[in-house]
């Protein structure tokens, strides 16, 4: 019994010896299980470390080749990667930067800017792009762009940003330069004027430069930009010359080169020049047009005002030449005064001249356009007195709206408007302080100053003219003229005498020559004095002229003595009368002053060709009948021929 327990515990024990070498068994195959499983895990897991490693160690690389800063931190800022090209960058080496704040590797004014700007993207959680001027590691200021943007762990947490730095400083330079550039043209074309435009004919599009929209005084939304919408802004008048000249351009391949006027949207004209070629493609098809527009408005009224200028002074050199030396004096006046209207774009102009001492203006020549009314008149110059008073003060007369004229011009301004005048400019006529009359200009254009300097020259070339015909006048007159009595003299009579005679020789006419002497005028003028033997004669000299015809001369030979031609006689008889109308109107008493004075005369005749056939021989045949006609006792006449005495 003993024994079968003994043997029951052994078999016990050996069912748990068995068990646990079972189980021994079950754990030792688990855990090579694992173990092996352990190792397979192990094996990947270093497997899976080296790729990481490689990919890190490609991506380093791939960053090392960016030529680019590159960089990237956690959500605390820290530095946790970057390339050579930031190392550079920064002037560091990688393990000092790893790990390291903005506020580490960056100058503080730098550091806090880029702070605030990682600051703001982890807040945005988007990306960011700005530049900056910062300071690498050469110390030189470069211009840069920021390019930055947050990045997210598996589970999609937020775990840093990372950022590339682009350097921009060569671009902005050249962009400035470019921009220069284009501001040094710009500025080029506005101070030129002259603008460049570019017309694509493929799809009809017109591209300007600004100086093009500023000559138009379009803006680029305004415009159509088209051929069309250019056309548009071409003046009427000119749009055909321009479209011919485009035309010739593609079709001829004539270069453009024209200019035409353009008119601006408020209305205002202006003119432009334009110069063009055309563009074409291999196959000799205009596809394009390239060309300038220049505004030549100011230069073109500059050239207009230099022609006129140069006109104006041509026309006064003709009106000082004409009148250097002048053989028809009207002609010569009303020329000028035609090439005085042209000038001043004036309808009529017209020389005043005063007569009877001031009293009369009278309007002695004029010119006028082809449809314009003659004005020729006469007029009282007290009658106007504030044109008298800025006429004598010299000056210029003005007048831009005769409308406007002040008050105390009221008798002018009515004369001017009932001739139909609405301006007018005055010149007024001077020689050595002597007003000799003005020049009216009616309806005359705006005229500026320098045309009125030239005008006033003008006026005194005329001024002078006429000064000079009134010398001329008076010497002539005095050559030829008594100057007590205004008759002709001695020289004038021989040629009226002379000229009688032949005209008597071609028509067989009778011509009678009297001879006059005052009876008793010695007398007189040594009683009373020369200046009343002066009035004596003058007053003679006017009863004589109403005694004889229109045809006939009456001259004062000197002292008392008078000569009488009376042409075309019917007969030699028919001078008895006229020499008894001179003896009965002589007879009759002349006042002169307080004196009474009463005298006579006796007349000698002579015939032509009775008598004799030249003048000489009659004037001493007269002057023998005149000593015969005092010897009958004065107050008398006989005739040299004694036959025609018997018949009276």
């Amino acid at each position: 019994m003993g024994n079968s327990a003994e043997n029951t515990e052994n078999q016990s024990l050996k069912s748990q010896i068995a068990a646990l070498e079972q189980l021994l068994d079950v754990y030792e195959k688990t855990m090579l299980q694992q173990t092996d499983k352990l190792y397979g895990e192990i094996s990947e897991r270093k497997k899976a470390e080296k790729a990481i490693k490689a990919s890190e160690q490609f991506l380093q690389t791939l960053l090392d080749s960016i030529p680019a800063p590159v960089f990237y931190k956690n959500t605390d800022g820290k530095y946790t990667g970057c390339n050579k090209a930031f190392e550079d960058f920064l002037g560091m080496k990688k393990e000092e930067i790893i790990g390291k704040t903005v506020f580490d590797v960056a100058p503080e004014e730098l550091a806090a800017y880029y702070y605030e700007a990682d600051k703001a993207l982890f807040q945005s959680k988007d990306s960011q792009v700005y530049e900056a001027h910062v300071k690498p590691s050469n110390g030189s200021t470069r211009d840069v762009v920021f390019h930055k943007a947050v990045f997210y762990d598996l589970k999609g947490a937020l775990v840093g940003l990372i950022g590339i730095i682009l350097d921009v400083t060569d671009r902005k330079r050249v962009e400035e330069s470019l921009r220069k550039s284009e501001a040094s043209l710009a500025n080029a074309q506005r101070i030129a004027h002259l603008g460049n435009w570019e017309w694509d004919i493929v799809i009809n599009k017109v591209r300007w430069s600004d100086e093009v929209y500023r000559i138009f005084g379009l803006a680029p939304r305004e415009f159509g930009a088209t051929y069309e919408a250019f056309l548009n802004s071409v003046h009427p008048d000119d749009r055909e010359c321009v479209k011919e000249s485009v035309n010739k351009t593609l079709h001829e391949k004539i270069p453009c080169n024209i200019d035409y006027r353009i008119v601006l949207p408020e209305g205002t004209e202006r003119i432009v020049h334009a110069q063009a070629e055309v563009v074409f493609d291999d196959t000799g098809k205009a596809i394009g047009m390239n060309g300038t527009v220049q505004d030549i408005t100011e230069r073109k009224r500059t050239e207009e005002a230099l022609r006129r200028r140069i006109d104006k002074e041509q026309i006064l050199s003709n009106i000082s030449a004409r009148f250097v030396k002048f053989t028809d004096f009207d002609n010569a006046i009303t020329a000028s005064l035609a090439d005085i209207g042209r000038l001043s774009g004036a309808c009529r102009v017209q020389l005043f001249q005063f007569c009877d001492n001031g009293g009369i203006m009278d309007n002695t020549h004029e010119w006028r356009e082809v449809g314009v009314m003659s004005e020729i008149k006469h007029f009282q110059t007290a009658l106007f007195p504030w044109w008298m008073k800025n006429l004598h003060a010299n000056n210029v007369i003005y007048i831009p709206d005769v409308s406007q004229m002040p008050p105390e011009a009221a008798p002018e301004k009515e004369s001017l408007k009932r001739q139909g005048v609405q301006s007018v400019l005055s010149l007024p006529l001077y020689i050595e302080e002597k007003l000799l009359g003005f020049v009216r200009l009616d309806n005359v254009l705006s005229t500026e100053e320098r045309d009125i300097s030239l005008l006033r020259i003008t006026s005194g070339i005329i001024g002078g003219a006429l000064a000079r015909r009134q010398t001329e006048t008076l010497i002539n007159h005095l050559a030829y003229y008594d100057a007590l009595t205004n008759l002709p003299n001695r020289n004038l009579l021989q040629d009226r005498l002379q000229m009688t005679i032949t005209q008597a020789r071609r028509t067989n006419g009778i011509v009678a020559i009297m001879i006059l002497d005052l009876d008793s005028f010695k007398t007189i003028n040594d009683s009373l004095g020369h200046q009343v033997g002066d009035l004596l004669l003058k007053a003679a000299a006017e009863r004589l002229s109403r005694c004889i015809r229109k045809g006939d001369t009456l001259a004062r030979m000197g002292g008392d003595e008078f000569m009488l031609i009376l042409p075309d006689l019917a007969d030699a008889l028919n001078a008895a009368p006229v020499a008894s109308k001179i003896i009965h109107v002589l007879q009759q008493p002349f006042f002169l002053g307080s004196h009474k004075l009463s005298t006579t005369a006796s007349i000698g005749i002579s015939i032509y060709p009775l008598d004799a056939d030249t003048k000489d021989s009659l004037i001493k045949q007269a002057d023998i009948a005149m000593y015969l006609a005092k010897g009958q006792g004065k107050n008398t006449f006989q005739f040299y021929n004694p036959n025609l005495n018997i018949r009276i």
